[in-house]
């Protein structure tokens, strides 16, 4: 019977209960008790109101097997405990159990008690970019100290990611705005850096790869990522309301190496991606990076965290997430073939390498990549 069927049920004992206590009370002119309704002498005292009543006498067989009274039917809100507790003790773990495998993005989406950004720092609407989803709470972390949200802006086919530090004062700021720089990088091969201010920090790169601008606005920091520079820029100009920075050129043959693995991407698919980037796409949108990586070969450059041997005797390189002491803030890990080995044996802690494999799978945060080689 269901849940429904159990409560019309226990209503509808509990009314004709209530009904035959009435009557009974008529009867018998007096206050009847609950254990009294079904009682058997109750009745037959009711029904012969006026006559002298005989002590009742029983058969053997009657008296062997004495006539008790009835235990009354269990109370409504006894039954409604009995089924809701269980039933709510069921539905509390269910919810626990969600919330400890669910993604930290999608938990914060479905809390009601997420903190929001400050009012107007993200419009629905930047000059010709629209707001492509709320924007996503992200909890301090040991690699990321500082709250922060962040969101994408879309126009045409151009993404704009867009990422909002909020500090308590202009001093905790500012002290962090060091740090920022630091991630944002602006190494020769892919990029070069175009300002490197108290106030903005810009790194160019040729089309495809990740042209960031980082600047302060009272005690806000902000930054705008995108794989061409010009939008990159234009952006930036629409939430200063000012006009955007002039686009720089950049030289081809300073960036010969960041030109050529660009041709190499679109010849062969194979595509380039630091440690950082490559696992804030998988905390970002597991399922989407799956599609953007899974089962294709890509090259990933970053600091090495272990060079070692596995337990089967192969080379395994692994990064940790840059900023973070913590391998639980994500790590990418490299394996090779043994024929791989002379090559990579000699890489050590703190070595900047790029290695090309193809990326099997990721595990609670981390990107595997085997039979990898180094370039």
């Amino acid at each position: 019977m269901g849940i429904l069927g159990f409560l019309f049920r226990a209503i509808k004992e509990a009314v004709q209960e209530k009904s035959a206590k009435s009557n009974l009370e008529n009867k018998l002119g007096r206050k009847v008790t609950t254990n009294e309704l079904y009682s058997l002498g109750s009745h037959l005292d009711a029904a012969q109101p006026n006559a002298v009543q005989q002590p009742m006498r029983s058969t053997p067989r009657e008296a062997s097997v004495p006539f008790g009274d009835a235990k009354p039917p269990m109370k409504t809100l006894t039954k409604l405990l009995l089924v809701g507790i269980p039933l709510l003790f069921l539905v509390v773990i269910g919810v626990g159990v969600m919330a400890a495998i669910m993604p930290e993005r999608t938990y914060n989406r479905l809390n009601p008690f997420t903190p929001k950004p400050p009012e107007g720092t993200f419009p629905a609407k930047v000059g010709s970019y629209e707001l492509d989803h709320a924007p996503d709470y992200v909890a301090p972390s040991s690699y990321n100290p500082v709250a922060h949200f962040e969101s994408e802006y879309v126009s045409g086919s151009e993404n704009i990611r867009y990422t909002l530090w909020v500090y308590n004062s202009e001093a905790e700021m500012n002290a962090d705005f060091e740090k920022r720089k630091k991630y944002v990088g602006g190494a020769s091969d892919k990029g070069k850096v175009t300002d490197d201010s108290e106030t903005r920090y810009a790194v160019a790169a040729l089309s495809g790869w990740d042209n960031s601008i980082v600047f302060k606005d009272g005690i806000y920091i902000k930054q705008v990522r995108a794989y061409r520079q010009q939008p990159t820029l234009d952006f930036e100009g629409f939430l200063k309301n000012a006009p955007p920075a002039q686009a720089v050129p950049l030289d081809v043959s300073e960036l010969s190496k960041s030109a050529s693995n660009s041709n190499s991407t679109s010849s062969t698919g194979n595509s380039s991606v630091t440690v950082l980037q490559l696992l804030d796409d998988y905390k970002k949108d597991a399922a989407a990076a799956d599609k953007k990586y899974k089962g294709k070969t890509i090259t990933v450059s970053g600091t090495v965290e272990v060079s070692e041997k596995d337990k089967k005797g192969n080379w395994m390189i692994a990064f940790m997430r840059p900023g973070s002491t913590a391998p639980k803030d994500g790590m990418v890990v490299c394996s090779f073939d043994k024929s791989q080995e002379t090559s990579v044996s000699k890489v050590k802690k703190g070595d900047a390498v790029k290695l090309q494999g193809k990326v099997s799978m990721s595990i609670v945060g981390s990107v595997i990549i085997e039979n990898c080689s180094r370039l």
